[in-house]
């Protein structure tokens, strides 16, 4: 049983529920709050758990209206989440070999210290941020205001510049190659900003039916597309502003979802945290070992797999 390990009064316990993919036997933990953000950071290194103790680093964002700041950055680690930055918003780690973890506050950016398992100040601003992600390869960290203005923070976080092209964003994530994309604040539809500044044009009529659109942080084997849910339906989306429908639909739209790590997936509904651990089945697969699995979770997997650069998705697996 997973044990919540916290300064303050929320209780986080294990709990399960059988809903269409959803199942129980995937339910790692469970909190009394929404939880409105995950990641499990891309470390490029094969993961097979082999117990509940043997689990990735999950960093988990709760909301809570009666904390400071409405949220809470948790980490899972092993059997025990613990409470890392009360007012903490979002988390974020690039895909490359520099493995730290930043958070998105409501004031200003957060580093995780993993030997303290704390948070500390990072930087010289103290804006309120909402959402947060570390540009991949490089000393940049962008980042979404309260007030839907995007920045990014450069220099060890002492030079902050305004993104002038996004007028006004209600979420955004990047690429493997720091293309931006964003929802407009005006209509909730999806625009992209190229890793040069350049705001792509726009073709409304490739999203005239959109009514609600939830981007998701690409996997980092993906190139130059990201993937996001619209009205329950799962699309791709690329760099060039074009979209391809997926064959999946899920009537239960998760409250949060990572799939950074590309074969560790988690995704959270009704405060449950959910585990698909792809390379686990694959290998149980290899050695006819019988595993239980979503049929629909293939349907997530093959647009990754066919958007990862250069076959990086074998390279990955140990597969020439």
């Amino acid at each position: 049983m997973i044990i919540a390990v916290c300064l303050m009064s929320t209780v986080l316990a294990i709990y399960t529920e059988n809903k269409t993919i959803f199942r129980d036997d995937l339910v790692i933990f469970t909190s009394n709050h929404n939880i409105t953000k995950l990641l499990v950071p891309a470390d490029g290194v094969s993961f097979v758990r082999n117990d509940n103790s043997d689990l990735p680093a999950i960093f988990f964002t709760i909301k809570d209206k009666n904390l400071d700041g409405e949220h809470c950055i948790y980490v899972l680690e092993g059997l025990a989440a613990y409470e890392i930055l009360e007012g903490g918003r979002d988390s974020t780690a690039d895909y490359g070999p520099d493995k730290t973890v930043y958070f998105g506050a409501k004031d200003g950016v957060y580093k995780y210290d993993p030997d303290s398992l704390s948070a500390k100040k990072f930087g010289l601003f103290r804006d309120d941020i909402i959402q947060i992600q570390k540009a991949n390869g490089e000393d940049v960290i962008y980042y979404l205001t309260v007030n839907y203005k995007l920045f990014k923070l450069e220099n060890n976080g002492v030079l902050r510049t305004r993104i002038e092209v996004v007028t006004c964003a209600l979420e955004f994530v990047l690429d493997t190659s720091n293309n931006i994309y964003y929802l407009a604040c005006e209509d909730g539809l999806p625009r992209i900003v190229s890793n040069q500044g350049l705001l792509l044009s726009f073709t409304p009529t490739l999203y005239d039916d959109f009514k609600d659109v939830k981007l998701l942080r690409p996997a980092f084997i993906m190139e130059r597309s990201v993937l996001f849910f619209a009205d329950g339906f799962f699309y791709m989306l690329y760099v060039n502003g074009t979209t391809a429908k997926r064959d999946f639909f899920i009537d239960e739209k998760p409250t949060a979802f990572s799939i950074d790590a590309a074969l560790y997936l988690v995704a959270a509904v009704e405060g449950k945290i959910f585990e698909f651990n792809v390379m686990e089945v694959l290998l149980k697969s290899i050695f006819h070992v019988s595993n239980a699995w979503p049929n629909d979770l293939t349907k997530i997997m093959m647009p990754i797999i066919e958007n990862s650069k250069e076959n990086k998705i074998f390279n990955f697996m140990g597969i020439s």
